[in-house]
């Protein structure tokens, strides 16, 4: 086995000969090091006399590298380079940056509201929010915490059910109010989202799983997106299938309104998962609370 000890100069005149090598001014890296110029020049005379040849040609404030100096600059910045990489890749940061990763909808209208709020508490830590509708995106082995749409169960997550999904139709009160005439003109479209899965915002689904075959004769509004339908139905265009946990804040301030008596339990729910492979750390177990108690 090799004998690093015996076959390496002392590790920080490496460090001191690659900031003066970028340099090529001892004063200028004495500043980037925060030691002072002897400091480096004593350094590189360490090293110098270590290998038995000179580094640098001394000709004034100037320093010109040597055949011996150039040569070693490329193989030590290249060392340096992996072992900072290899090195940040594996600390654990002095106030660790929790992960976190939830569906788009319920980002938007549920979840980012309630990490400012935690952002702006004492009990506030660093977070990093990603955002994706895709399974395999979300259980991310990185991410710390995951927020999903689904069933109760999934291998290898531990799963804590936020809320119970409840669909129902949701439009601005004046929309909601004109749902119920029998008059064709006055009916609001209806803004439909056509996803394969989850397919709870698709209204051919919803109208066949409830039985409320009068929503047929509607007429309807595609749109790209769940969150898109939300923005029209806010701006009075029709009406929306809404997840009612999601749309708490846009119903608890009148800007949307449920249709009485219509809503469909989908057996499904929003839950917040973290992975069984790895205990949490304090920050992510202290968001993780606060998200839970915020239902």
């Amino acid at each position: 086995m090799q004998n690093y000890r015996k076959s390496l100069p002392p590790l920080d005149t490496i460090v001191f000969f690659e900031a003066a090598m970028r340099h090529l001014n001892f004063t200028e890296a004495a500043d980037e090091l925060y030691v002072t110029q002897a400091a480096v020049s004593k350094r590189i005379k360490q090293l110098e006399q270590w290998l038995g040849a000179d580094l640098f040609e001394r000709s004034g404030r100037k320093l010109v590298p040597t055949e011996a100096g150039t040569y070693l600059a490329e193989k030590t910045g290249m060392t340096l380079d992996y072992l900072d990489y290899a090195f940040r890749t594996i600390k654990v940061p002095a106030q660790p940056v929790v992960q976190i990763a939830s569906v788009t909808a319920l980002a938007t209208f549920w979840l980012q509201s309630r990490l400012r709020d935690f952002a702006l508490s004492d009990e506030a830590c660093p977070f990093n929010l990603k955002t994706a509708d895709e399974l395999g995106d979300l259980l991310r082995p990185e991410n710390d915490l995951v927020i999903l749409h689904g069933e109760s169960r999934l291998p290898g997550w531990n799963l804590e059910l936020l809320f119970e999904e409840e669909i129902v139709p949701v439009g601005t009160p004046d929309v909601v109010a004109r749902s119920g005439s029998q008059k064709e003109g006055e009916r609001p479209p209806l803004l439909n989202f056509a996803r394969m899965a989850p397919n709870w915002t698709d209204w051919s689904v919803w109208i066949q799983r409830t039985g409320w075959t009068e929503f047929g004769t509607y007429e309807r509004i595609d749109s790209a997106s769940y969150n898109q339908t939300i923005g029209r139905a806010l701006r009075g265009e029709g009406l929306a299938l809404g997840a009612l946990p999601l749309l708490m804040d846009e119903i608890a301030s009148g800007a949307l309104v449920p249709m009485p008596d219509r809503k469909l339990t989908t057996g499904k729910g929003y839950f917040i998962a973290w992975p069984q492979t790895r205990p949490l750390s304090e920050e992510a177990e202290r968001l993780k609370t606060v998200l839970s108690r915020s239902t």
